[in-house]
């Protein structure tokens, strides 16, 4: 594939045409921005990051049904795509409220919210990327209502996605940014995924592992975008096992029993019964697939369950 001219230069990436039809190459810098562009500097291997771990999610999310641009990774800084004709509207999932949303709404940083929020942006530097109603968006003529309506939707689905694919590698993803664009007038997902567009927190210790180190001047950012990768570039391997503890029938169960009563306080009067138990996952490599069910029977009658009082199921995903 040959490089040729350069098509868009953007704050963090160049889009340049090649020989073959309708296929782009993105090349990812260092440059970084935040503020509208009224903080800038440079974290070395950015560009690296950024384009491995897009390459790495979009072809999870194709793996799942998600259709995007991506076709490969061409270097370690370069990304091969169909080109979009990208559409002016972001939009941004959250599942905590962090930033901009703790503020809009008076919300203490990182409440986790009820369920996931859709949030629509006119993508304009120069207006700086205003947040928009769909009324908005209609006036503007930026998509259609069913446009919005299937982004909305694919958006939710990388959420429900992607959510259990960082906390596996010890990460919360706490919201993210979306493009979009139109190929032979289908939607696909375009852009980048990096934490660049997206909100991720170590699991463990809460640490900031995106760019609100850049925008916050919390140091070790470097360091911290190649973590993220690292984790990224971790492939799953053996079996996952889910177990489900929870109370024998006719086993007396306090905890229960006081949720029972604190539900029924609430006026939540249609609950007639609550169990409490535990649920654990485990994963288990280096095993004879005809040996998992009875060494995690064991496991579960000598530690993770009391066999006398609780019952359990065990899942085997591979």
């Amino acid at each position: 594939m040959e490089k040729k001219e350069l098509i868009y230069e953007g704050k963090a990436k160049m889009v340049f045409a090649t020989d073959e039809p309708g296929q782009v190459i993105h090349e990812f810098k260092d440059d970084a921005t935040a503020f509208d562009g009224k903080k800038r500097g440079t974290i070395a291997g950015k560009g690296r990051t950024n384009a491995q771990m897009s390459d790495i999610i979009f072809r999870y999310l194709e793996k799942k049904g998600v259709h995007t641009h991506h076709i490969r990774l061409l270097s370690d800084t370069e990304i091969v795509t169909w080109w979009l004709e990208m559409l002016k509207v972001e939009l941004i999932v959250r599942n905590y409220a962090a930033g901009s949303l703790a503020k809009r709404l008076g919300y203490a940083e990182r409440t986790q919210m009820k369920s996931p929020v859709v949030e629509f942006y006119y993508k304009s530097d120069e207006l700086g990327d205003p947040m928009l109603s769909r009324q908005h968006i209609r006036e503007l003529g930026l998509a259609s209502d069913e446009q919005l309506d299937e982004m909305a939707a694919i958006a939710l689905r990388v959420n429900d996605i992607l959510t259990p694919y960082f906390e596996a590698r010890g990460l919360v993803l706490a919201d993210f940014k979306l493009e979009f664009g139109l190929r032979e007038g289908r939607i696909y997902l375009g852009d980048e995924f990096s934490p660049d567009i997206c909100r991720l927190w170590d699991a463990g210790t809460g640490e900031i592992m995106d760019k609100d180190r850049f925008r916050q001047d919390l140091g070790r950012v470097e360091e911290t975008y190649a973590e993220v990768l690292r984790r990224v570039k971790e492939e799953e391997t053996g079996l996952r096992i889910s177990i489900y503890v929870s109370p024998k029938k006719g086993v007396l169960d306090p905890a229960g029993q006081a949720a029972l009563g604190a539900l029924k306080s609430l006026g939540f009067g249609e609950v007639s019964d609550v169990q409490i138990g535990k649920y654990i996952i485990l994963r288990l490599e280096g095993i004879e697939s005809e040996k998992v069910g009875e060494r995690v029977e064991e496991m579960c009658e000598r530690l993770l369950a009391n066999p006398i009082i609780e019952d359990y199921r065990i899942d085997v995903e591979e």
